[in-house]
């Protein structure tokens, strides 16, 4: 048996639990935070950004990280400084401890979920690598809908929030085990190839490959190679502006509701709706995007998707429409999450793949924050956020237009190298 589908079940399940333990779980603790230590709504919120700061901006530290020390063994330390993280917010409840606590977690997470996750999957894959990427993804889109209701149970069971970062901290390191006990960095380190070939099937598996519709290059780019390809730069600017809806949407949606005079049940359950639909389209994107359609085809539906989704919610005068938003919106944003990541493998290689999906993140943390506070000062100005997400709709027409001017870069070989490094 192919030893990367048990890696590819463990480190979906590191992803979906870590990001329901401590991205979601954070998000449903912060109301009983507020209320025990009498904090504002803007202080307790300004931790929570913390974490999402960290989370994106740390990246490049990270994918440095893991070249020096692999992934299994940075997956490893993540849970630890988690589990610190954890134990510092059940103790110590300061708003100067808790900012230094909220941001080590965002540190920690990004050591365990989606960085090293992708990484091991492009070492791991290539005839499946969108498959297995989307199984992944998807794991990550489950976190949030299984983490926030347990979280939210324990708070009821315990009748406290603190015990429940205890809890966080256990799952973390559970993760942490997980990864040092089945986690292998790649397939040489358990006598096997990559996808699972065999010596005398290799040679027709790559003959398949250069006649199958999707591209994948025998080349591993440097990074500085990539960054020079404006493709690169569609695809990063692209991807980062799909982010950003997703945060804007996330935070912003049951507010919009309300204003539009749609129920606080109706609004949180279309949340909830969104973030199935965005499971799905990960998962969709992954089962298309290997051999039936080029991700980059993926890419330029998700996005238009997520447009119309935008364009629905934004005018959202009943909850069908808003339903039907909500589901165009999180299957676009789950199909183009996916097919922007495995583009970055197909096109560049599997080396470098990290690092190229770390200035994705980095731009989109930066693009989404700043898309959060600009939507709420809008609303705050014309009493309503109508003109922030139309706004926010034509920016998602330029990535469209961006996501339709890729092309597939031609990699110049040097006379003396098979493979740049």
């Amino acid at each position: 048996m192919f030893y990367g589908w048990i890696l590819l079940a463990i480190i979906g399940l590191i992803y979906m639990i870590c990001v329901g333990a401590g991205f979601y779980g954070l998000s449903v603790m912060m109301p009983a935070m507020i209320d025990d230590l009498d904090w504002t709504r803007a202080e307790a919120s300004a931790g929570f950004s913390l974490m999402a700061t960290v989370l994106g901006l740390s990246g490049p530290l990270i994918t440095a990280m893991m070249k020096k020390i692999g992934p299994r063994l940075t997956i490893i330390i993540g849970g630890v400084v988690c589990a610190i993280s954890a134990g510092i917010l059940y103790r110590y409840h300061s708003l100067t401890t808790y900012y230094f606590a909220t941001g080590l977690l965002g540190l920690g997470l990004t050591m365990q979920v989606v960085l090293p996750g992708t990484q091991l999957i492009t070492q791991w894959f290539h005839q499946r690598r969108a498959m297995a990427l989307g199984i992944f993804m998807a794991c990550g889109g489950l976190g949030g809908v299984i983490g926030a209701p347990i979280f939210t149970w324990l708070i009821t069971v315990f009748g406290d929030w603190r015990p429940v970062w205890l809890a966080v901290g256990v799952v973390t390191l559970m993760a942490s085990a997980l990864s040092a006990i089945f986690i292998r960095n790649s397939p040489e380190e358990v006598g096997q190839k990559i996808d699972g070939e065999s010596d005398s099937l290799e040679k027709a598996s790559t003959q398949k490959s250069k006649a199958a519709r999707v591209y994948k290059t025998t080349f591993n780019w440097s990074v500085t190679e990539a960054l020079r390809d404006k493709n690169c730069w569609f695809i990063i600017i692209a991807g980062a502006i799909a982010v950003t809806g997703h945060m804007i949407i996330s935070s912003q949606l049951v507010l919009h509701a309300r204003d539009l005079g749609i129920g606080a049940v109706v609004a949180a359950s279309a949340l909830g709706i969104q973030g199935l639909a965005t499971t799905l389209g990960r998962l969709l994107a992954g089962l298309l995007g290997d051999n039936t359609f080029e991700p980059r085809t993926i890419f330029i539906f998700g996005i238009s998707s997520e447009l119309l989704g935008m364009l629905l919610i934004t005018n959202a005068s009943h909850s069908i429409l808003l339903y039907t938003g909500v589901v165009f919106f999180g299957l676009g944003f789950g199909l183009g999450l996916v097919s922007a990541t495995t583009l970055f493998a197909n096109y560049y290689g599997a080396q470098n793949m990290a690092t190229l999906l770390s200035y994705r993140i980095l731009l989109g943390t930066l693009l989404g924050g700043a898309g959060v506070v600009v939507c709420g000062y809008a609303a705050d100005i014309f009493g309503g956020y109508s003109q922030a997400f139309y706004f926010y709709a034509a920016v998602l027409l330029i990535g469209t237009a961006l996501v339709i001017m890729i092309r597939t870069p031609q990699y110049e070989e040097s006379p003396d190298d098979t493979i740049s490094v």
